[in-house]
């Protein structure tokens, strides 16, 4: 007996893929991260400049230099699916949270920690890029979704103290 792989939401697919980008420790699991989450076509904005796809990749690269670990918290979204009341499909999805990175660097038997803050909104669709398989004998659903365009407005820092 098999059953079809359930899709997350549009929400989730966006909290799983941004978690996994932060919490990617070696350039390859960054590279999978983004590609699994970024369309090769997509869109970005980062704090009102127009970038690249790899010019975002640098910055990423840039903000987790070294790591040793990340953890992200998320303290809000919305999503409004393009076809009502289908939230698995394709919709534009805005998030806001904060990530601490722990780098690896240790000063004194502590690590060295930053923190980066931001507001993303995504347009999330079938990437026409990415061929679906070809029919299996498993049942399944074939996630060919990825962000089309991308708004990002961020603040990377150190960790405020408590």
């Amino acid at each position: 007996m098999s059953t079809n792989i359930v899709l997350p939401t549009l929400t989730q697919w966006t909290k799983n893929h941004l978690t996994a980008i932060f919490e990617a420790t070696s350039a390859s699991d960054l590279t999978t991260a983004i590609d699994a989450f970024l369309s090769k076509s997509a869109t970005i904005t980062v704090n009102g400049a127009s970038i690249s796809r790899d010019d975002f990749t640098k910055q990423l690269q840039t903000e987790k230099f070294d790591e040793a670990g990340a953890s992200v918290a998320f303290a809000g979204t919305v999503e409004v699916p393009t076809v009502a009341d289908d939230h698995f499909t394709a919709g534009s999805v805005g998030v806001f949270y904060t990530a601490i990175i722990a780098e690896a660097i240790r000063i004194r038997d502590a690590a060295i920690t930053s923190q980066v803050t931001a507001s993303v909104n995504v347009v999330i669709a079938q990437d026409p890029a990415i061929p679906p398989p070809p029919p299996s004998p498993i049942h399944g659903f074939f996630d060919g979704r990825r962000v089309m365009a991308l708004n990002q407005v961020s603040l990377q820092g150190p960790v405020p103290s408590a």
